[in-house]
């Protein structure tokens, strides 16, 4: 504590530390992360930091099957089948590439995204270059659009090269767009028998449609272009089978390739640049501020990718270090990608959330709450588990996403961490799931959209926070105001003042947030005293009979039925690491030290207390409690309690808990029990992971199936973390901690990789029997978390 002393002390004498500085910084950063791709339900999207603005997307299909139009790729889909898609390389910043190979529609491309510093955000660019494949005989249709959400204007101009668009917001200022095919592009054949048809339409390079809608209708943009397609192909179809007696044919590349529309169009909001390829092709989409320094032409694009992707690669070396530990070049490629991947699934979102104003009743009692209202709309700058299945923000996920973010770039991820807070009411209470706005509630089944302000969520997000008190901790004495860029950016590639943020200003803001959060849990999610005692636990609300979503692990076997006398050991877990990383947090701010006092009271209590309710002596194990009726008591002869408390007992992912988060001693007998239910091949041990439930419970695969088996990363990154940090170099079982944490990162590393290069994807949780993969996919969240596990980095 004498070191955070004396960093506070240095923060404080330090010009950067004022509060005015900060503010600039934050307004730096700001403007450098204004553009992204940050549409990531998209196979490619951008859109900036701003609500109701400019939103641009990618849209293909192929041209073969006269149907392949219903399929238009646009939104990232599990029924797509694509055969893979995600980003090789992302550094969050300024550039992203990935591969996108859809066999169905007979196409492979690849983007790479770039962006040139400058006023409003500065420019960006992209090229999409691919081909058609082989089986492809008559080529693809791909659009790009650009489209205004909110008050502004746009004007869009076609010639036989280009289609240019200028517009102006008030937030953006005025912008010119250009989108630019390859000279070397080749139109789709056309069908002999239609060479010598009347009415053909000439083949272009590129042709430009405007639309004008309704604001809120502009994320439909495909939708939308279908309905233009479809009526175009309808009329076509009408023409030549006119012109030629009936006979066709009718082929896709003729049926679909729209003419230029809507010349007047100035009152115009949505636009779409169409091009008809066969063969190899490419385009340039380059978007430009009126800052002239930061202009792009096409000819630099590629020349600025390859200086990104070179200095991508020799970060990711210096930050994670992969080849000394003797991965190979595959194993390296496929770590960046699982990086990427999560980068390149950041978002920004913004809109109304459906909320209820009132608690959701219990299991059991009737649900007579008023009707959900949609709040405020709000932004939230985060991470996204799944592009396909789950593109926006998951608190409980997140926490997890930002311990790979923050070793990247610490200032992306506090950014991230700070929009998540913003979310928080005054009660401390942040929505589980962040559903903003109709393009995300399109995604969500009704029943699941509704947030209750008496749902909590496990707190992960103190994760992040937990990291950078320990890496400040780290940092050296000697030349302590020099090296706190090193805090923010260990690779040294964004040691700017934009990395220096971390004020004792902000610490204050989070010891408010987490103490607000810490508070909100307290009060919540406090269960009632067991019989025969006065001390409480915690409950999860939200229970059914077989799910407790609030708790993040839905499936995983509880009491049986559900009971508002239950404590649930996780959630006394997750509440006592939140009271020791409020302690810390207490330390570092100004005016915490009669916090710091108040907290360690509270965990020395809770320390306590988490033995006491839920180690179960007999089955040597944390578990769940209930409470039931004693077993023939009777209220006019007995005395004492008319209940009693019985331990609710399934080896898991649930008893590792106070483990997993550090709370058992090293030197004490419980450590060794918990450590041999982990390699016990009977119970929890797989060759693949960890598994969530125990072999020999009678749940175990059962019913859903999600938290009752499969290997989920995330818990398993927790399990490796834990002996890393805390049960390898001290107490009675450090070989044991050392030998299990060998094996299990050996054994997770190996499975993940392997289904890569089987499949192409990371997956949600993997098979606790052969180790394939299931579940969603692509899922790049947490199980992102192997590059920290290939690193060591806990």
């Amino acid at each position: 504590m004498q070191l955070l002393g004396f960093v506070v002390a240095v923060l404080a004498a330090s010009s950067l530390a004022a509060s005015n500085d900060s503010d600039d910084i934050q307004r730096k950063l700001d403007l450098d992360l204004q553009w992204g791709t940050y549409r990531p339900n998209l196979y490619f999207g951008t859109r900036p930091r701003l609500p109701s603005s400019l939103l641009s997307g990618l849209i293909w299909f192929g041209l073969d099957n006269q149907r392949n139009w219903q399929n238009t790729r646009h939104s990232c889909e599990l029924g797509d089948n694509l055969l893979e898609y995600g980003y090789s390389r992302h550094n969050g910043r300024d550039f992203g590439e990935q591969l996108m190979v859809d066999q169905d529609q007979g196409v492979e491309i690849k983007s790479e995204f770039i962006k040139v510093p400058g006023e409003r955000g500065g420019s960006w660019a992209v090229r999409f270059s691919g081909r058609t494949l082989e089986e492809n005989v008559q080529g693809v249709s791909l659009a790009y659009y650009f489209g205004l959400e909110g008050n502004g204007t746009m004007a869009l101009d076609v010639s036989k090269r280009m289609a240019k668009i200028t517009g102006e917001t008030p937030d953006l200022g005025p912008f010119r767009i250009r989108i630019v095919p390859a000279k070397h592009n080749q139109s789709p054949p056309l069908h002999p028998a239609l060479q010598k048809t009347k009415g053909i339409p000439e083949a272009v390079k590129i042709a430009g449609i405007a639309m004008d809608v309704p604001k809120k209708n502009v994320w439909r943009a495909r939708d939308l272009f279908q309905e233009k397609l479809i009526k175009h192909a309808q009329q076509q179809a009408n023409a030549i089978l006119k012109n030629t007696d009936g006979k066709g044919p009718l082929t896709g590349s003729v049926l679909f390739q729209l003419e230029n529309e809507g010349e007047d169009n100035s009152n115009s909001n949505l636009f779409f640049a169409q091009m008809m390829v066969h063969g190899e092709f490419a385009f340039d989409v380059i978007y430009e501020c009126e800052d002239t320094s930061a202009a792009i032409k096409s000819g630099d694009i590629g020349a600025l990718a390859s200086n990104r992707r070179k200095e991508f690669d020799i970060q990711f070396d210096a930050v994670f270090g992969l080849r000394e530990k003797g991965f190979d070049e595959e194993e390296v490629e496929i770590a960046q990608k699982a990086l990427s991947s999560l980068i390149g699934g950041i978002g920004y979102f913004y809109g109304s959330s459906l909320v209820s104003d009132e608690p959701k009743p219990e299991y059991g009692d009737i649900d007579e709450t008023s009707e959900p209202r949609l709040s405020n709309p709000y932004s939230l700058f985060a991470g996204t588990p799944s592009r396909p299945f789950f593109p926006r923000g998951f608190l409980w996920d997140e926490g997890f996403q930002l311990l790979l973010l923050s070793r990247w770039d610490a200032d992306l991820s506090m950014d991230v961490l700070r929009s998540w807070y913003h979310t928080m009411d005054k009660n401390g209470w942040m929505a589980r799931e962040q559903i903003l706005g109709e393009e995300a509630r399109s995604k969500v089944p009704k029943e699941f959209q509704i947030q209750y302000p008496n749902f909590a969520n496990p707190p992960t997000l103190l994760f992040a926070v937990q990291a950078l008190v320990d890496r400040l901790e780290a940092v050296s004495t000697a030349g302590m105001v020099d090296q706190l860029a090193q805090v923010y950016s260990t690779q040294g590639r964004h040691n700017s003042a934009t990395e220096q943020t971390l004020t004792r200003e902000y610490m204050q803001d989070l010891l408010q947030y987490s103490s607000r959060q810490l508070e909100f849990f307290m009060r919540t999610q406090a269960g009632e005293p067991l019989p025969g005692s006065l001390e409480h636990g915690y409950r999860w609300r939200g229970r059914t009979m077989d799910h407790t979503l609030t708790s993040g692990i839905d499936d995983y076997p509880r009491a049986r039925p559900p009971s508002t006398r239950e404590l649930h050991v996780d959630l006394f877990s997750w509440v006592t690491y939140m009271l020791s990383v409020d302690t810390e947090l207490a330390a570092f701010a100004r005016n915490g030290l009669e916090l710091n006092q108040t907290r360690e009271q509270q965990l020395e209590l809770h320390l306590r207390l988490l033995d006491e309710l839920h180690w179960n002596s007999e089955r040597n194990m944390y578990c769940d409690v209930t409470v039931q009726p004693r077993d023939g008591y009777d209220e006019l002869e007995d005395e004492g309690e008319s209940e009693e408390s019985v331990f609710v007992c399934h080896k898991g992912y649930v008893s590792l808990f106070p483990m997993l988060l550090g709370l058992v001693p090293p030197e004490s007998p419980k450590l060794g029990h918990i450590l041999d239910m982990i390699e016990d091949p009977d119970e929890l041990w797989s060759e693949f992971g960890i598994r969530s439930l125990s072999t020999q419970d009678e749940f175990y695969g059962k019913g859903e199936d999600y938290w009752r088996g499969p290997i989920w990363i995330n818990i398993n990154y927790l399990v490796l973390s834990s002996l890393h940090k805390h049960y390898m170099s001290d107490g009675p079982h450090q070989e044991q901690a050392n030998r299990i944490y060998s094996k299990l990162r050996q054994n997770l590393v190996r499975n993940i990789l392997d289904q890569f290069r089987q499949t192409r994807f990371f997956w949600e949780q993997y098979n606790p029997h052969d180790g394939h993969g299931q579940g969603t996919h692509p899922f790049t969240g947490w199980t992102s978390l192997v590059v920290l596990i290939m690193a060591e980095k806990y």
